[in-house]
């Protein structure tokens, strides 16, 4: 039988989990080098203020997505963004995460639609996020919505 999924917004007794799951796709979209280099627990409180500012600015939006039984499948975390360099804003996805035993049943695919559809609304011109390379599960994903590279981020750790 498929599974029906509904959204609808946060709510603030959302935001403990939604905030945890934020820190836990943060952690791991970091290199492993940079996780050597970190204070998790210092990090992790970090996020969290990060999370909190994002959430608090107008036009933020966080999507729940649930069943019919109203259990927790994943969420979506979408506002405004600007390119520094030509002045613009756009729509920018900060989060997405689907709960692992949920994966693969097209939940990211509609939590992505989701926010197309916000952002169209709001009129920006475009949809923006970051991905890191090795998260080819999601590359795939956003790929087949339609996303492409437009930047690569280089370093070199300097020990």
């Amino acid at each position: 039988m498929p599974m029906h999924v509904f959204f609808r917004n946060a709510r603030k007794s959302d935001i403990p989990l939604i905030k945890k799951f934020t820190v836990e796709t943060g952690w791991k979209g970091i290199t492993k080098e940079e996780q050597r280099r970190l204070d998790r627990e210092k990090w992790s409180k970090h996020m969290e203020e990060v999370f909190e500012n994002i959430a608090r600015r107008k036009g933020s939006r966080i999507f729940v997505a649930e069943d019919e039984d109203h259990s927790f499948l994943g969420y979506l975390f979408v506002g405004e963004s600007g390119n520094m360099m030509t002045g613009e804003t756009y729509g920018f996805i900060y989060d997405i995460y689907v709960k692992e035993e949920f994966r693969g049943k097209g939940i990211g695919t509609m939590l992505m639609e989701k926010a197309e559809n916000y952002c169209r609304e709001k009129k920006y011109p475009r949809l923006s996020l970051m991905v890191s390379a090795d998260n080819q599960r999601a590359v795939n994903l956003y790929a087949k919505m339609g996303l492409k590279p437009e930047q690569t981020y280089m370093s070199k750790e300097l020990s």
